[in-house]
């Protein structure tokens, strides 16, 4: 997913019409300036200022491309979030702080009652503060659009859907927690261990997308990946081995095996997002 433009738009019509400029060649790629100016629907008078604005300041280079870590560097108070002093970012690193935790104690539940273990709180018991906590995050963010001003409310908007991500990974723990309770633990057999090993697989992959997120160790990406793909792989083998079961049995392990997968895909996502917020750069750029 690239960055996407706030859902509020910012006090001053010239930044959102920056931000439309800097959204619309990273969606569009024009070849030139007469079919950016009608993309946005604007004068090529007018767009020539934009463009020696952004070029300016580097958010912009020749052929209509983009540069990330130029836009990035274009909102300092936001990339550079995790050591921030002021108020209102200390509060909503506490906020994500906060939201997330309880999203991976819904994992952690989901893990549990597919162990056949009783935890404290289950993944459902949990969703309302999962959704209350969410709804706090949006909030901090829909104040911090409105008060600051572009580039650095784009950096808001991508922490927007950091929090959306976590939101899903507590959904997904309830449905799996779900699938769990019709699959009875009895029945799972052989792949009951080959299952446990991939939920102990994606909290691998959540240490490491805390520490990316919360303390910019952008380093961490590589043994991301490579626990990433170690997953993957056992899902592989997962698959291959319920073959062996009733279809029924074979529809309900690939059902949440598959709302697993979505999960620990959501976590890579944050990780990516988090570090692209910090340095300014595409994950596939990010020297470590």
């Amino acid at each position: 997913m690239r960055w996407s433009q706030p859902c509020l738009t910012p006090r001053r019509g010239r930044e959102v019409t920056l931000a439309r400029v800097v959204e619309t060649i990273d969606r569009t790629a024009p070849e030139t300036k007469s079919d950016l100016a009608d993309e946005l629907g604007l004068s090529e008078h007018y767009l020539s200022e934009l463009l020696q604005e952004l070029k300016e300041n580097g958010a912009v280079r020749k052929g209509y491309v983009v540069d990330d870590a130029a836009v990035y560097d274009n909102a300092p108070a936001l990339s550079e979030l995790y050591c921030d002093d002021g108020a209102m970012y200390t509060r909503l690193v506490e906020q994500l702080r906060r939201l997330e935790s309880v999203t991976t104690d819904q994992y952690r539940a989901a893990r549990a009652q597919f162990s056949g273990e009783t935890p404290d709180q289950t993944a459902d018991s949990l969703e309302p503060l999962a959704n209350e906590r969410c709804l706090v995050v949006l909030q901090e963010l829909k104040s911090m659009t409105l008060t600051t001003d572009w580039p650095g409310n784009r950096v808001a908007s991508d922490f927007g859907i950091i929090a959306a991500n976590f939101e899903i990974i507590g959904d997904r723990a309830c449905y799996i927690s779900e699938i769990s309770q019709q699959m009875g633990l009895d029945s799972v057999g052989i792949v009951h261990d080959h299952v446990r090993d991939i939920f102990d697989g994606g909290l691998d992959i959540h240490d490491h997308v805390v520490e990316i997120l919360f303390e910019a160790d952008v380093g961490r990406l590589d043994d991301l990946y490579a626990e990433e793909d170690e997953v993957h792989r056992k899902l592989d083998e997962l698959f291959e081995l319920v073959t062996a079961y009733d279809p029924e049995m074979y529809g309900q392990l690939a059902t949440m095996t598959r709302a697993l997968e979505r999960s620990i895909y959501y976590w890579v996502h944050t990780a990516e997002m988090a570090a692209q917020i910090h340095v300014g750069l595409d994950p596939e750029h990010i020297p470590t």
